[in-house]
């Protein structure tokens, strides 16, 4: 089978369920075209190098050996921001410099600035809807703080990392999406 091949590595559960949704929502006005899109958990940032490299070889192209594997590699930029790291977690340019080898024909990155959480706080009306708490302003020092208040509030418990259904349907996507345009421009093109 030939055409593209989109396949979207993540960090984590929470991840994975909100770039379904959010490519659902992008390609909806969309003409139907012939490709294929898979959302890769990787369970965490360790060994992202390593495991994003063996699910293109043994999952991806096995599969599509003819095909234009277009490959986005998405992530919260705080852990790449700690000072003092000597080492950050991922190394980018071997990554890319491995995957291109592997026949990958284009690589792109969607930051999310901060944390994933910070994205999800855009419609924090939408997560105090959906957890049936009055809308408030989210506190704590950061998106996941925050959304974690939000949940203790509502005596429920935020771990990052699992299963977010129950607000992540509920999110208004136009409200994101616009917002975060520039991050995901490129994954809109392709999709």
């Amino acid at each position: 089978m030939s055409g593209k091949v989109i396949v979207i590595f993540v960090e984590g559960q929470t991840d994975e369920v909100f770039y379904k949704k959010i490519c659902q929502h992008l390609k909806k006005n969309k003409k139907p075209k012939s490709k294929k899109l898979f959302i890769k958990n990787l369970k965490g940032i360790g060994n992202f190098e390593k495991k994003a490299c063996a699910k293109i070889k043994n999952e991806i192209s096995p599969k599509f050996p003819k095909s234009d594997l277009i490959i986005f590699c998405a992530y919260d930029t705080d852990v790449f921001s700690i000072p003092f790291q000597q080492k950050p977690p991922v190394n980018w340019k071997n990554l890319e410099k491995k995957l291109l080898c592997q026949g990958v024909s284009k690589i792109f990155h969607i930051k999310a600035k901060k944390m994933i959480e910070d994205w999800f706080l855009i419609d924090a009306e939408g997560i105090c809807k959906s957890l049936k708490i009055k809308s408030q302003k989210p506190s704590g020092k950061n998106g996941y703080e925050k959304i974690k208040n939000l949940f203790k509030k509502a005596n429920k418990v935020y771990q990052k990392g699992y299963n977010i259904n129950q607000f992540v349907d509920n999110l208004d996507y136009d409200k994101i999406l616009s917002n975060i345009k520039e991050e995901i421009s490129e994954l809109n093109k392709q999709l």
